[in-house]
């Protein structure tokens, strides 16, 4: 390699790496990644044809995500570079198929592994990429081939035993692709990622639970990058009860392990069912598996929206006064549980309590939206619309939320139906078509009836979270477009789902997304008087 390239990369790279180490910030990458580019521009601005120093700028820019100056970079050393300097067109040609991979080139990307398998043939990273990149384009014999010749070198290595569990796959040969990954687990017991790899299998094979079952072995034995519990619980989405029922045959074989209690509450949270959530919750506590704040707080939630507000609260100021830092949302929860205790108009006590959020986040979007609801209760609108202004200058994209609930105050509060209009147009514009986006509702107040149904259908259609939020936000913009029979019909899905808020079904009348009118439907106490395992402390 050329000495001058090799040390002005080693120079920058260490320098890069002990500021990282100093700090970490992000500003500070920038200002170390403008350095270390000045330093090549000025280079290069006075020997304009150095390949050496174009190929580090290239990598430089690769490692910023600068992907079209890299090429730019990469090609002109390529077209530079002597054919004799075989060390240094391998590594620019090995830039470049990375380059090509992003931009999802995938032949120019093999074209270029290729040549740069030719120049340096022991590359078993090359040979890595190629194997790869064609299985990810469908040339599967030439995968099989790369993954093969790495197990040639490397017979335990488990990322070709993978690589060839994914051609056998592709060639729909089930059974050799489960052997490739049961025998990387059976090697490499210890390994987070076989676990990982293995699962990725067997969730393609529609083998959701042992999948799940995987996904835990991997990040119960260490998985630290948490890919596993991401991939968790994004399956989670889709395949609920294999995911929980993995989780319940890891407590069943381990009952002390606290993190499987949390884990499955957590996900059962997420997906609205709040007495399954609170049941483990309730299981960590009571036999002190896992001692956190997280854990009171996360009861403190299920048990409010299961209109336990006297334990909510309790759980709650246990879990403020575990967690030194302090934490906004856990104040939230405190205000909302007092505000409705007794009769459910304590709003003195609440926005006490909210006034705290200020020492510990000056600009708390969830605080901002409850100090304008409270003030809303009491007829206040000059406050709700001072605090309603502050929510929605929170971040450059508005909350919908907040848009909404100014747009209604005006309408429905001020008399003040051109300005309500121009907040209603803005969330229809907002480029969020999911539930959390309540474009459907703006486009109700504007008088769009057929596309705010369109949209009730498509968050519907394009939601798999078990839980039955979609059908929720349908039923609340259904009943107040007075479609009855739409809004019954979608409450009822609703609750089949498993949808677990008492409080919401019950007791929420705040603007702007509430079932306030379903429950003046004929069948509303009917069909919660069948659902009321929804809201038991169940497993």
């Amino acid at each position: 390699m050329n000495i001058k390239y090799m040390m002005l990369a080693l120079v920058l790279a260490a320098g890069f790496a002990t500021a990282m180490a100093q700090n970490d910030d992000a500003a500070v990458r920038q200002r170390i990644n403008e350095a270390v580019l000045k330093v090549y521009d000025e280079q290069l601005a006075k020997e304009p044809n150095d390949y050496s120093t174009l190929l580090a700028r290239a990598n430089q820019y690769y490692y910023f995500g600068r992907v079209d100056d890299a090429m730019t970079d990469v090609n002109s050393a390529l077209a530079l570079i002597p054919t004799k300097e075989k060390e240094m067109r391998y590594d620019a040609l090995m830039l470049r198929a990375r380059l090509f991979d992003q931009q999802g080139a995938f032949e120019g990307e093999i074209a270029d592994l290729t040549e740069a398998a030719n120049l340096v043939p022991s590359s078993l990273a090359c040979t890595d990429m190629l194997a790869k990149v064609c299985l990810k384009v469908g040339r599967l014999d030439e995968a099989e081939a790369n993954f093969k010749a790495i197990q040639r070198a490397e017979p335990l290595n488990y990322d070709a035993m993978y690589g060839m569990a994914q051609v056998a796959l592709k060639r729909n040969d089930f059974e050799a692709a489960t052997n490739y990954v049961d025998k990387a687990v059976g090697l490499f017991a210890a390994e987070p990622q076989v676990y990982i790899n293995r699962a990725d299998i067997l969730e393609r094979m529609n083998q959701f639970e042992p999948a799940a079952l995987d996904l835990v072995s991997a990040f119960s034995i260490g998985d630290k990058s948490g890919v596993a519990l991401q991939r968790l619980v994004t399956m989670a989405d889709v395949h609920y009860d294999q995911v929980m029922s993995a989780l319940g045959t890891t407590i069943d074989k381990a009952p002390r392990g606290g993190l499987f209690y949390y884990i499955r509450a957590s996900i059962a949270m997420d997906h609205f069912h709040y007495g399954q959530a609170l049941k483990d919750l309730k299981s960590i506590i009571d036999n002190n598996l896992y001692d956190y704040h997280s854990v009171f707080y996360k009861a403190a939630r299920c048990q409010y929206e299961l209109m336990q507000y006297v334990e909510a609260l309790n759980n709650v100021n246990r879990a403020i006064a575990m967690n030194e830092s302090g934490d906004a949302d856990y104040l939230l929860l405190k205000a909302q549980c007092e505000r409705r205790m007794g009769n459910g108009d304590n709003f003195d006590t609440a926005m006490n309590t909210l006034s705290g959020v200020a020492a510990i986040d000056g600009k708390h979007l969830g605080t901002l939206l409850e100090q304008a609801r409270i003030h809303i209760a009491k007829r206040e609108s000059r406050p709700a619309m001072i605090y309603l202004n502050a929510a929605i200058d929170y971040t450059d994209q508005p909350s919908a939320e907040a848009l909404l609930l100014r747009g209604w105050l005006n309408k429905y509060r001020n008399n003040d139906a051109v300005t309500a209009t121009a907040d209603f147009e803005r969330v229809a514009q907002l480029n969020d078509d999911t539930a959390h986006g309540l474009r459907g509702f703006a486009l109700h107040e504007l008088g769009r009836a057929d596309e705010a149904k369109q949209w009730a259908q498509k968050i519907i259609e394009n939601t798999s979270m078990a839980g039955g939020e979609a059908y929720y936000y349908a039923a609340a913009l259904y009943s107040d477009m007075g479609e009855d029979k739409l809004a019954i019909e979608a409450f009822k899905k609703c609750l089949a789902n498993g949808f677990g808020s008492l409080f919401e079904v019950r007791v929420n009348e705040d603007p702007y997304v509430n079932l306030k009118l379903v429950r003046r439907l004929a069948d509303f106490e009917t069909l919660v008087s069948q659902s009321q395992i929804n809201f038991q402390e169940r497993r």
